[in-house]
């Protein structure tokens, strides 16, 4: 016969494992599009490009930065997201009609995009 507190120690030991099994397989599942994404819009019929960017925890200090296909900065932009998202609009009529990336870099995240000014 086992005795009483080598059971609860066991059954309590079986409960944190099938937790942190849990919480594993959920946060893998999660973590599998990645932590941060990015989002630009540059429609024909909107005078604005519209920058968004996501995070799955406060994203802190970030830049944004325009550049053309030659790698020339049209646009840069240094500021603090206190939150899990940041949204910016830029005018069009601050760039050139072609086709720019957007490199957005955080303290964990590095992420670009491409997109056409028409």
């Amino acid at each position: 016969m086992v005795p009483g507190p080598l059971i609860f120690a066991w059954m309590y030991l079986k409960r944190r494992i099938v937790a942190a099994v849990f919480c594993l397989t959920f946060s893998v599942g999660l973590a599998g599009d990645g932590p941060g994404k990015l989002n630009v819009a540059a429609s024909r019929q909107s005078a604005f490009v519209t920058i968004a960017v996501q995070h799955d925890r406060r994203i802190g200090p970030i830049t944004l930065e325009v550049k053309d296909d030659q790698g020339r900065t049209l646009y840069r932009e240094e500021g603090k997201a206190m939150q899990e998202e940041l949204v910016r609009r830029l005018d069009k009529g601050i760039l050139p009609k072609g086709e720019h990336t957007l490199h957005i870099t955080t303290r964990d995240l590095q992420l670009s995009e491409r997109f056409v000014v028409e």
